[in-house]
Protein backbone atom coordinates (compact mmCIF):
# COMPACT_ATOMS: atom_id res chain seq x y z
CA UNK A 1 0.00 0.00 0.00
CA UNK A 2 1.58 3.54 -0.67
CA UNK A 3 1.78 5.70 1.95
CA UNK A 4 0.07 8.86 2.83
CA UNK A 5 0.84 12.39 0.69
CA UNK A 6 -0.24 15.37 1.60
CA UNK A 7 -1.75 17.27 -1.16
CA UNK A 8 -0.24 20.48 -0.22
CA UNK A 9 3.34 19.92 0.23
CA UNK A 10 3.64 16.39 -1.50
CA UNK A 11 5.39 14.71 1.14
CA UNK A 12 5.01 11.97 3.24
CA UNK A 13 2.09 12.53 5.71
CA UNK A 14 4.63 11.56 8.72
CA UNK A 15 7.27 14.54 7.38
CA UNK A 16 4.44 17.15 6.58
CA UNK A 17 5.17 20.69 6.29
CA UNK A 18 1.64 22.06 6.54
CA UNK A 19 1.99 22.58 10.01
CA UNK A 20 5.33 24.40 10.05
CA UNK A 21 4.13 26.91 7.59
CA UNK A 22 2.98 30.83 8.78
CA UNK A 23 0.44 32.31 5.87
CA UNK A 24 2.28 32.99 2.66
CA UNK A 25 4.17 35.86 3.35
CA UNK A 26 4.20 39.21 0.59
CA UNK A 27 7.35 40.33 -0.99
CA UNK A 28 7.93 42.61 -3.73
CA UNK A 29 10.46 40.31 -5.90
CA UNK A 30 9.66 37.52 -7.41
CA UNK A 31 11.67 34.11 -6.70
CA UNK A 32 11.67 31.82 -9.44
CA UNK A 33 13.13 28.60 -8.57
CA UNK A 34 14.70 26.45 -11.28
CA UNK A 35 15.16 22.93 -10.03
CA UNK A 36 16.97 20.06 -11.12
CA UNK A 37 14.20 16.95 -11.58
CA UNK A 38 16.75 15.09 -9.40
CA UNK A 39 15.71 16.96 -6.90
CA UNK A 40 12.70 17.10 -6.67
CA UNK A 41 10.94 14.77 -3.96
CA UNK A 42 14.61 14.67 -1.83
CA UNK A 43 13.32 14.80 2.10
CA UNK A 44 15.94 17.66 2.94
CA UNK A 45 14.38 19.63 -0.15
CA UNK A 46 13.62 23.00 1.16
CA UNK A 47 11.71 24.47 -2.08
CA UNK A 48 8.52 23.35 -0.83
CA UNK A 49 8.41 25.55 2.43
CA UNK A 50 9.79 28.56 0.01
CA UNK A 51 7.07 28.49 -2.35
CA UNK A 52 4.12 27.31 0.09
CA UNK A 53 5.90 30.05 2.59
CA UNK A 54 6.21 32.99 0.07
CA UNK A 55 3.34 34.70 -2.23
CA UNK A 56 5.51 35.27 -4.78
CA UNK A 57 7.68 32.11 -4.98
CA UNK A 58 7.55 29.69 -7.70
CA UNK A 59 9.11 26.18 -8.77
CA UNK A 60 9.90 24.69 -12.14
CA UNK A 61 11.17 21.53 -12.83
CA UNK A 62 13.50 20.54 -15.72
CA UNK A 63 16.74 20.40 -17.61
CA UNK A 64 16.39 23.42 -19.91
CA UNK A 65 13.77 26.37 -19.36
CA UNK A 66 12.85 28.94 -21.93
CA UNK A 67 15.01 31.77 -22.36
CA UNK A 68 11.58 34.60 -22.11
CA UNK A 69 12.39 33.94 -18.26
CA UNK A 70 15.08 36.18 -18.67
CA UNK A 71 13.01 39.46 -18.86
CA UNK A 72 14.24 42.54 -18.00
CA UNK A 73 14.38 43.22 -14.36
CA UNK A 74 15.46 39.90 -13.75
CA UNK A 75 18.89 38.41 -12.23
CA UNK A 76 20.71 35.05 -11.23
CA UNK A 77 21.52 34.25 -7.23
CA UNK A 78 24.28 32.29 -8.03
CA UNK A 79 28.52 32.64 -7.29
CA UNK A 80 30.80 33.06 -10.18
CA UNK A 81 31.65 35.71 -12.72
CA UNK A 82 29.05 37.83 -14.42
CA UNK A 83 27.23 41.55 -15.05
CA UNK A 84 26.49 42.49 -11.03
CA UNK A 85 22.70 43.22 -10.66
CA UNK A 86 21.88 46.39 -9.35
CA UNK A 87 19.87 45.90 -6.30
CA UNK A 88 16.81 48.09 -6.70
CA UNK A 89 16.73 47.18 -10.69
CA UNK A 90 15.95 43.28 -9.71
CA UNK A 91 12.17 42.39 -10.28
CA UNK A 92 12.29 38.49 -10.64
CA UNK A 93 15.13 36.60 -9.16
CA UNK A 94 16.40 32.95 -10.25
CA UNK A 95 17.61 30.53 -8.28
CA UNK A 96 18.76 27.12 -9.10
CA UNK A 97 18.02 24.41 -6.94
CA UNK A 98 20.10 20.93 -7.01
CA UNK A 99 23.66 19.53 -5.55
CA UNK A 100 26.38 21.99 -7.15
CA UNK A 101 26.88 19.58 -9.80
CA UNK A 102 23.18 19.36 -10.80
CA UNK A 103 23.43 23.08 -10.72
CA UNK A 104 26.14 23.69 -12.97
CA UNK A 105 24.19 21.54 -15.43
CA UNK A 106 21.60 23.58 -15.21
CA UNK A 107 23.93 26.41 -16.25
CA UNK A 108 25.40 24.59 -19.33
CA UNK A 109 21.57 23.44 -20.27
CA UNK A 110 20.37 26.98 -20.10
CA UNK A 111 23.54 29.23 -21.46
CA UNK A 112 21.02 32.35 -21.22
CA UNK A 113 21.14 32.45 -17.46
CA UNK A 114 25.11 33.14 -17.97
CA UNK A 115 24.31 36.42 -19.63
CA UNK A 116 21.55 37.65 -16.64
CA UNK A 117 23.49 39.84 -14.25
CA UNK A 118 23.73 37.79 -10.84
CA UNK A 119 23.20 39.14 -7.16
CA UNK A 120 25.83 38.64 -4.76
CA UNK A 121 25.44 37.72 -1.15
CA UNK A 122 27.55 38.20 1.53
CA UNK A 123 28.98 35.47 2.62
CA UNK A 124 26.42 33.71 5.19
CA UNK A 125 26.63 30.94 7.32
CA UNK A 126 24.20 28.05 7.00
CA UNK A 127 21.84 27.23 9.93
CA UNK A 128 20.69 23.74 7.45
CA UNK A 129 22.11 21.00 9.62
CA UNK A 130 20.84 18.29 7.59
CA UNK A 131 23.30 18.79 4.73
CA UNK A 132 27.40 19.21 4.90
CA UNK A 133 28.15 22.71 2.97
CA UNK A 134 31.44 21.66 1.70
CA UNK A 135 32.78 25.17 1.26
CA UNK A 136 32.03 28.45 3.41
CA UNK A 137 29.05 30.15 2.22
CA UNK A 138 27.08 26.93 0.39
CA UNK A 139 23.50 27.40 1.67
CA UNK A 140 20.28 25.50 1.25
CA UNK A 141 18.01 27.25 -1.41
CA UNK A 142 15.58 28.47 1.23
CA UNK A 143 18.97 30.32 3.11
CA UNK A 144 19.86 31.96 -0.12
CA UNK A 145 16.07 33.27 -1.23
CA UNK A 146 15.40 34.42 2.55
CA UNK A 147 18.85 36.51 2.78
CA UNK A 148 18.52 37.71 -0.98
CA UNK A 149 15.12 38.89 -0.48
CA UNK A 150 16.53 40.17 2.83
CA UNK A 151 18.85 42.11 1.10
CA UNK A 152 16.26 43.16 -1.57
CA UNK A 153 13.49 44.29 0.44
CA UNK A 154 15.03 46.28 3.34
CA UNK A 155 16.12 43.46 5.72
CA UNK A 156 15.11 40.20 7.22
CA UNK A 157 12.53 40.59 9.94
CA UNK A 158 9.51 40.46 7.28
CA UNK A 159 10.49 36.65 6.81
CA UNK A 160 11.50 35.82 10.15
CA UNK A 161 7.95 33.67 10.29
CA UNK A 162 9.59 31.19 7.62
CA UNK A 163 12.94 31.54 9.27
CA UNK A 164 11.10 29.98 12.72
CA UNK A 165 9.44 26.99 10.30
CA UNK A 166 13.21 26.71 8.65
CA UNK A 167 14.34 25.92 11.94
CA UNK A 168 11.96 23.27 13.02
CA UNK A 169 12.04 21.68 9.74
CA UNK A 170 15.78 21.15 10.47
CA UNK A 171 15.01 19.97 14.22
CA UNK A 172 12.51 17.40 13.11
CA UNK A 173 15.02 16.08 10.50
CA UNK A 174 17.85 16.17 12.93
CA UNK A 175 15.23 14.21 15.48
CA UNK A 176 14.17 11.81 12.98
CA UNK A 177 18.06 11.35 12.30
CA UNK A 178 18.59 10.43 15.90
CA UNK A 179 16.14 7.63 16.05
CA UNK A 180 17.41 6.14 12.79
CA UNK A 181 14.52 7.37 10.31
CA UNK A 182 16.20 9.91 8.54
Amino acid sequence: MPRAVCPRCERPASTCLCGLLPAPLPHRTELLILQHPAEAGHAKNTVALLTLGLQRARCLRGETFDASLAAPGTALLYPGDGPPAEPAAVQRLLLLDGSWRQSRRLLAANPWLAALPRLPLPAQPTRYALRVAHRPGQLSTLEAGLHALALLEGGPEPFAPLWTAFDAFVQAGLSRRAIGLA
